[in-house]
């Protein structure tokens, strides 16, 4: 009985944890985003839904790009912000800030190049990653509030 009740109290310590991450992370950028050279946009659910409704409108997408637009349903908040262009202390200092936070999180994806990365942190289960962080620590943070597949996150990532 006590094996277990220790088992219970380490699965729900570990989710307690992750689920602070991306809280953590969106007051990173509301933190930052007022320095100059830190461009930050945050859409909710309504801007979200708006967004998707303007797309889908574009009598130009073919049935492929309507079915991938589609498949983020389930998002219901990204944040963005880019801080290519800030000072380079404070970017110094918030790429330490970021990477200390993403530190307890899982790395899903990491994707390279030419000098350029991309990593994907995030709770993946089945296929699937629920509040999910693209970091790029030359100048770019996303944090993806809901819930996404791993290959439409891929596809995203690649899609022209």
């Amino acid at each position: 009985m006590k094996k277990i009740a220790l088992t219970l109290t380490l699965l729900f310590t570990a989710a307690l944890v992750w689920a602070g991450k991306p809280a953590k992370v969106q007051n990173l950028i509301n933190e930052f985003r007022h320095y100059e050279g830190f461009e930050s946009v945050s859409v909710g659910p309504l801007g979200l839904a708006l967004a998707k409704a303007v797309i889908l409108s574009d009598d130009d997408l073919d049935g492929e790009d309507r079915a991938f637009i589609k498949s983020f349903d389930s998002i219901r908040r990204i944040s963005i912000l880019d801080f290519e262009d800030g000072a380079a202390e404070i970017k110094e200092r918030f790429v330490a800030r970021v990477k200390k936070v993403l530190n307890g999180m899982s790395l899903i994806l990491e994707m390279k190049d030419d000098g350029d990365r991309l990593s994907i942190y995030g709770n993946e289960k089945d296929g699937t990653i629920r509040d999910c962080v693209l970091f790029d620590p030359s100048g770019t943070l996303i944090c993806v509030r809901g819930t996404v597949s791993v290959d439409n996150l891929v596809a995203a990532v690649n899609h022209d």
